[in-house]
């Protein structure tokens, strides 16, 4: 208290001094005013305030493949879903799900976790951080759960994450963000990527069916990153890429990253 009281001490002078006097005394008072103003503007700045701005908070929706063909890549899939969870603040939400052949009828979340915000005031950090460190461990615990699942999925509906995520990502605000841990090659009753033929006129008719079976979601504002893409050769990569670049602008989404690796997360 006593540096408050230093601060907005004014000795007010007799009004019979000289005026050099009274310039010093209106000088004290406009620099112990601005600092003061100056001080006040950074208390919403200090560290860990409790108040989390939603505009600026990240919602992200991860989905993992976990069909026979993401075998191979399931330890680089654990090393991709811990690098997003740590790159997480206080306020910002994550959930996670997984793509197999029943992908929508059988969604259950993997977790579904809002990092708790932290009080500078009233919060202790010690045990903000065990809280925050528990939710972590859970979530962890979840993934290497799934991961090392061996079941015999050998379809993977890949659409149908994007329709959960729209879901998902309704009435929420903040930046959104969806990240697919897959090799992107739909399997499912209606597409067959291992062996139809992706071409330019097979990419219209589907966008078409999808369009007019109401399969296509609103993913306006929402940034995709697409990580694990894989095919047996190039031209099969690229045409099953350009299927899913396609998907992506008719959903509205802003298609960040589609690589066979986590590339610039952000």
């Amino acid at each position: 208290m006593s540096f408050w009281k230093n601060l907005l001490k004014i000795q007010v002078s007799p009004m019979n001094k000289k005026d050099s006097y009274g310039m010093t005394f209106i000088k004290g008072v406009r620099v112990r005013l601005t600092l003061l103003i100056y001080i006040l503007s950074l208390l919403p700045l200090l560290p860990g305030c409790s108040h989390v701005d939603t505009a600026e908070r990240r919602v992200v929706m991860v989905f993992v493949d976990v069909s026979l063909s993401s075998l191979p890549e399931r330890e680089n899939y654990k090393l991709y879903l811990e690098k997003i969870i740590t790159s997480l603040k206080p306020g910002d939400v994550i959930a996670g799900g997984k793509i197999i052949d029943l992908t929508i009828a059988d969604f259950t979340p993997i977790f579904n976790v809002q990092l708790p915000a932290f009080d500078f005031w009233t919060d202790n950090r010690t045990q903000h951080h065990k809280m925050v460190g528990k939710l972590t461990a859970r979530m962890f615990a979840n993934i290497d759960s799934v991961l090392q699942s061996r079941g015999k999925i050998e379809k993977s509906e890949i659409i149908n994450s994007f329709i959960i995520c729209e879901q998902f990502m309704r009435n929420k605000t903040g930046k959104k963000t969806l990240v697919i841990l897959s090799d992107m090659i739909e399997c499912s009753s209606e597409f067959n990527f291992d062996k139809d033929e992706v071409t330019a006129d097979y990419i219209n008719r589907a966008m078409l069916t999808m369009r007019q079976k109401g399969r296509i979601p609103n993913l306006h504002n929402v940034d995709v990153w697409i990580v694990g893409a894989y095919a047996a050769n190039t031209e099969k990569y690229f045409a099953i890429q350009s299927f899913w670049n396609r998907y992506l602008k008719e959903a509205s989404a802003n298609c960040r990253s589609y690589s066979h690796t986590l590339l610039d997360f952000d």
